[in-house]
C-alpha cells in the first residue's frame, strides 16, 4: 500500500526525533555533568581539608617546638657551640655544606653562631625527630624555621638549604615584608577559628629554590622565658606550598585522576592574584568556591566543552546520539504512517477511503490518469444474497485493481459504496483504459459462488487524464463511466 503522506511524515519523524534526541541527550549530559561536578566538590573538599591539616601540622609542631626552646634554654641543654662550622666567609652552620648534607639531620645556617640559633637547632631536631617517629612517612619536606629577625634559617630537610644564602634571599634582608606581626601567644593558642588563624599566611611570591609560584603557610614560635607571655616570638615556622606540590595535592585529592575539564585555582581574596592549579583558569565565569582561611579560596569549575570532548561517559552519550536519533526517526515515521493508514484505509476492502482525497489534491497531479470503477448491479447483489455477499463482491472487486496497480506509486480508493477510484501516476490515457480493461476482464471471469449459486460480476469504468483540477478529471471519468454502465443496461 502506498504511504501517502511520506514525505511529510519524514520531516515530522525527523523533526520530533531531534528533539527528542536533543532533549534526552541533554538530559543525560547534565546528569553526568551533575555527576562530575559531585566528584569535582568531593575531591575539592578533600584538597581544602589537606591544606588545613598541613596548617594544624604546623601550628601544632611551632608550639611543641616553643615548648621545647624554652625547657632546654632554661635548662642549659642546647648542646655545644663548636657544632657550628663556618659555612663560607659570611655563613655559619650545622650540617650546611651544600656539597654534603647529612639527610639524618636537619640543617641550621646562621650569619654568625649564636646560642639562641644552637638551641633552636637542638629544639628543632628533637620535635623533627619525634614527628617523624610519631608519623613514619608524612614528613613535610618544605618546612623550615626563619629567626624573628633573619639571622638564622633552620631546614627540617637539609636537601633544601642547598641554594641559601643570606646575600640574596630577600626574606633575610627583610623578613616583615612577608610576614604579619604575630597576635599574643594565648590568643593564638585559644583561637578555635582556624581559618581565621591562617590570615598569617604570605602573600604568593616566587620561590627562589623551585622558580615557581607560591605562598607559605606560618605559624609562630613564642618566647616563653618571660614572666608574662606576651606576643614575642622567637620564630616563624614556615611550611611553603608551591605549585608543583600544589598540584601534586590537588591530584592525591582525586585519586590521579583529575575529571576531564575541571579548572580549580587558588585565589588570594586579599589582592586578587590567583595560581592555577588545573585546566584553563582564565576568565571562569562560574564558578563554585571553598575557603580555608580569612585569605585564600580554591575556585574551581568544571568546563562544559573539555568535558563533553574528553569525559568518557559523555563521549559515549554524543556517539549513541546519532543511533538514538536514527532509530527514534525511523519508529516514529514508521508509526505516522501506521497511522495514517487507520485513518485512510478502508476496512472492509483494503483501499484508501475518500478522506485520502484532501491529501492527493494538495500534491502536483500533472502527468496523471484518472479510473473510475462501479460494480454493475451491485444492490440486486445485496437485495437477494444479503450484505455479506455485497461484501464479498467489493473485496473481490478491490483485489483485482490493487493486484493490477503499482503498489508504490498508484491510489486505489474506494470513493463510495461500490464506487472505485484508481489514480495513476505517471500515466496516460492509453494506460488507463488498458488497466481497466484488465480489471474489469478479471472482475467478470471471476466465478462468485454464494450459497452453491454462482453470480456474475462486472464493472463499468470510465478514464480521463487529469489536465488541471483532479475534480474536473474525476468527473470526465465520471460521465464516460456512466455512458458505459447505461450502454450494457
Amino acid at each position: 500500500m502506498k504511504i501517502v503522506q511520506d514525505k511529510l511524515r519524514n520531516r515530522q519523524a525527523l523533526l520530533v526525533s531531534g528533539l527528542i534526541t536533543l532533549v534526552f541527550t541533554s538530559l543525560f549530559l547534565f546528569i553526568i555533568y551533575e555527576q562530575r561536578m559531585a566528584a569535582a566538590s568531593e575531591g575539592v573538599s578533600r584538597l581544602q581539608a589537606h591544606m588545613l591539616d598541613i596548617f594544624n601540622d604546623n601550628e601544632l609542631i611551632a608550639d611543641a617546638i616553643g615548648e621545647r626552646y624554652y625547657h632546654i634554654k632554661t635548662g642549659e641543654q642546647c648542646g655545644v657551640m663548636a657544632q657550628f662550622v663556618p659555612r663560607n666567609k659570611d655563613e655559619w652552620g650545622i650540617n650546611a655544606d651544600p656539597k654534603r648534607v647529612h639527610s639524618a639531620t636537619g640543617t641550621i645556617i646562621a650569619q654568625q653562631p649564636s646560642h639562641n640559633a644552637l638551641c633552636m637547632y637542638t629544639a628543632a631536631e628533637f620535635i623533627r625527630g619525634m614527628v617523624n617517629e610519631l608519623n613514619p612517612g608524612s614528613f613535610d619536606a618544605h618546612r623550615y624555621i626563619i629567626a624573628s629577625h633573619s639571622d638564622y634559617f633552620y631546614w627540617f630537610m637539609a636537601s633544601d638549604s642547598r641554594n641559601f644564602s643570606f646575600s640574596d634571599s630577600e626574606m633575610a634582608m627583610d623578613i616583615t615584608q612577608f610576614f604579619y606581626p604575630p597576635v599574643d601567644f594565648y590568643t593564638r593558642l585559644l583561637q578555635k577559628n582556624v581559618k581565621n588563624k591562617a590570615l598569617s599566611s604570605t602573600n604568593f611570591y616566587t620561590d627562589k629554590i623551585t622558580g615557581e609560584k607560591a605562598y607559605s603557610v606560618v605559624s609562630y614560635i613564642y618566647d616563653l622565658s618571660g614572666k608574662e607571655i606576651s606576643d614575642q616570638i622567637v620564630a616563624y615556622l614556615v611550611y611553603d606550598h608551591s605549585k608543583p606540590e600544589l598540584q601534586e595535592a590537588l591530584a592525591e585529592a582525586f585519586d590521579n585522576q583529575i575529571l576531564p575539564g575541571l579548572n580549580v585555582e587558588l585565589v588570594n581574596l586579599t589582592n586578587q592574584e590567583s595560581l592555577c592549579l588545573s585546566g584553563k583558569c582564565a576568565g571562569q565565569s562560574s564558578y563554585l568556591v571553598r575557603n580555608f582561611s580569612e585569605k585564600y579560596a580554591l575556585h574551581y569549575s568544571l568546563s562544559l566543552g573539555r568535558f563533553m570532548a574528553r569525559d568518557t561517559h559523555a563521549g559515549i552519550v554524543i556517539l549513541l546520539a546519532p543511533f538514538f536519533f536514527i532509530m527514534i526517526s525511523f519508529s516514529l515515521k514508521s508509526w505516522l504512517n501506521e497511522s495514517d493508514l487507520k485513518v485512510y484505509i478502508d476496512t472492509l476492502t483494503g483501499c484508501f477511503n475518500r478522506r485520502i482525497l484532501d491529501i492527493i489534491k494538495r500534491r502536483d497531479l500533472s502527468h496523471c490518469s484518472v479510473v473510475l470503477l462501479d460494480c454493475n448491479k451491485f444492490k440486486a447483489v445485496n437485495d437477494t444474497w444479503g450484505h455479506a455477499a455485497g461484501d464479498r463482491a467489493l473485496q473481490i472487486i478491490a483485489n483485482r485493481m490493487l493486484s493490477n496497480t503499482r503498489t508504490s506509486h498508484d491510489l486505489v480508493i474506494r470513493t463510495g459504496g461500490d464506487e472505485f477510484m484508481i489514480l495513476l501516476f505517471r500515466s496516460q490515457a492509453s494506460d488507463a483504459i488498458a488497466i481497466a480493461q484488465r480489471i474489469s476482464g478479471q472482475v467478470t471471469s471471476h466465478v462468485f459462488v454464494v450459497d452453491g449459486n454462482t453470480i456474475p460480476l462486472s464493472v463499468s469504468w470510465g478514464i480521463a487524464e487529469v489536465k488541471g483540477e483532479l475534480d474536473a478529471a474525476i468527473q470526465n471519468a465520471d460521465t464516460a463511466m456512466y455512458k458505459m454502465k447505461q450502454a450494457r443496461e
